[in-house]
This record gives C-alpha cells, structure tokens and sequence, in this order.
C-alpha cells in the first residue's frame, strides 16, 4: 500500500507537470523549435547524467552481480512483449504500417522519462542499479527492432539499422546513444572499483534531475501543438492500454513471483520483480515520436499515442501497483 501511495503521488506531480507544459504553450512561452530544444537536452544530457550518478553512488561490484538477473528479465520481459502485441495487431487486423507502429508504441515503454523517476522513488537502494541494468537492453532493443518496426515497408534495411550503413562497425556506432553510453560507463566504473568523488557526483545528480520536470513540460506542450484527436477514435488505443498497461503487467509481476520458484530457479527479489512491473506498464516511449517523424511515417498517429497512453498511465500505473505490490 505504502508503494502505491509512492505511484500515486508522483504520477498526480506529472500531470501538474504536463498542465504546466500546456501552458506555456497556450501563453507563447514555448513554441515548436523550444519544445525540440527541450527534448534535446533531456534526451542527450537530462537522463544520461541521472542514470550515470544514481547508478556510481554508493554502488558496489557485488551489488552489480548480485543484480545481473535483471538482464535476462529486461529479455524475456521484450520477448513475451514483441509476441503479444504482434499477435494482437493481427487480431484486430491493423494493416501496413499502423499494425506496426501500434506495435512499437505498445511494445516500447517511457522508462527514461516517466519509469526512472518512478523506480528511483520507489526503490532508492538498488533502484538506479535496477534501471542501469535494464538500460542495456532496453535501449538494444530500441535501437535495433524498435528502429526497423517503425521505419516505412520501403525504407528499411535490417533489423539494426538505424541509418543505411555499409560495416557492421558503422550499424553498431548507429545504435549508441547518451543514455546507453552513460549506462556502459557506470557499469565500467563499478567492475573497475574506481571510486568517485562526491563533489563530482551531486552536479551531475543536479543535472539530471531536470528530467522528470522538463520531459513533462515537453509532453505538455506536444498536446497543444499536435493534432492528435484523432487517435481517440481509433479502437486499438483502448484495446492496447487494456492489454499493454493493465493485464500484461499484472501477469507479468505474477509470472517472476510465481514461477521461478517452481522450476526450481530459486525466487526473484520483491523489489525486482515490482521494479520490472512498473516497466511493462509504462506509457508509450517519446522516441517514437521522433522515429515516426523522421521517417514521415504516420508521425500525428504516433504523437496520439504517447499522448493518450500518458494520460491513462496516470490511472493504470496506480491500477497496476495497487494489485500487484
């Protein structure tokens, strides 16, 4: 009950956040090209240096062992996901290019805007060496399936491509970016036993904690500049946060309570398995947008997603963690 109020209280400061968002907006204080400036800095320096001091403080090589579980979780988590909702596109018989980017956006959840804070309130011992972990393949999978399922049918390449590249060398270099690279230094730096500095590690805290306010503003603001209504009318939203953000989490938190013990694989920490719960019942992920647009692939449709599933992410989420925690 305690973890719930936790969810509860910080999902009711990011809707404040998002009415802020859309204000400055209504009011002219932000527009199109500051809203991308915005996201700019969350997304290249916001989270990258949030996950990067959560994950150093305090943070020991046997802690980081005694947490690797959480890798093949974050796997079998993407796994069961990418199944499910492939099978629910062909069920409600989605065509071209709107089955898969409903399969995007209800496989590819907003951990770094809304999941991080959530999980670093709701669990701040091990919560950022949780994400940090996740993190990995978490943004794998971004950067490769989730690249190639929203890209248009005649634009693509391969499963890892990102942009045309002709090496391997050059595909692995295209699916880096700031938070993966940020997520690879702390786990280095932890297996190293490279002690840093506390002066060091509270700016780049203060850095990062700009985050959560300024993704929120952001998604704000998207709701005045896009026309997004639309989405509203398409029934496959309704069926995605029912089956995404309500059942599959809640089976999902059974699945690792219950099973594992049962095949004899020994039990999954409390705090891990309702850490990996939060994950599978976020919102859809902001990247989508910003893959639909550059790839003129039905880009308001997207944006209707993310909007819409932020908002019932503030009642599944407590939904969610109310049952299952």
């Amino acid at each position: 009950m305690q973890q719930f109020s936790v969810v509860l209280d910080q999902l009711i400061g990011m809707g404040v956040m998002l009415a802020v968002g859309a204000v400055c907006v209504r009011t002219k204080l932000l527009n199109e090209e500051s809203l991308q400036g915005i996201c700019r800095l969350i997304l290249n320096v916001g989270i990258p240096m949030l996950v990067f001091s959560n994950a150093i403080s305090g943070t020991t090589r046997a802690d980081l062992f005694a947490s690797a579980a959480i890798i093949g979780i974050t796997i079998l988590l993407y796994a069961l996901l990418i199944a499910s909702m492939w099978l629910l596109a062909k069920l409600l018989r989605l065509p071209g290019e709107r089955g898969r980017m409903f399969q995007g956006a209800f496989i590819f959840g907003n951990a770094g805007f809304i999941g991080l804070p959530l999980v670093l309130a709701l669990f701040p011992k091990h919560g950022a060496l949780y994400f940090a972990l996740m993190s990995l393949t978490d943004q794998l999978f971004l950067w490769t399936y989730g690249v190639w399922i929203t890209k248009p049918r005649s634009n693509r390449q391969t499963f890892a491509d990102e942009h045309p590249a002709t090496s391997l060398g050059a595909k692995l270099l295209g699916m880096l970016s700031p938070a993966l690279v940020a997520v690879i230094l702390a786990i280095a730096i932890v297996l190293a036993g490279v002690p840093v500095p506390q002066t060091v590690i509270a700016p780049l805290h203060s850095l990062g904690a700009i985050s959560t306010p300024l993704s929120m503003i952001y998604l704000g603001g998207l709701f005045i500049l896009r026309d997004w209504v639309g989405v509203l009318k398409r029934y496959e939203l309704y069926v995605g946060i029912v089956a995404k953000m309500l059942l599959f989490p809640i089976a999902f938190h059974a699945l690792l309570t219950y099973v594992p013990p049962t095949i004899g694989l020994g039990a999954v920490a409390p705090s891990m398995a309702n850490m990996m719960t939060i994950i599978a019942g976020l919102p859809t992920m902001s990247a989508i947008v910003m893959f639909s647009e550059r790839e003129h692939n039905m880009p308001e449709y997207a944006v209707g997603l993310v909007l819409a599933t932020t908002v019932a992410s503030l009642f599944t989420l407590p939904a969610v963690s109310y049952l299952t925690f």
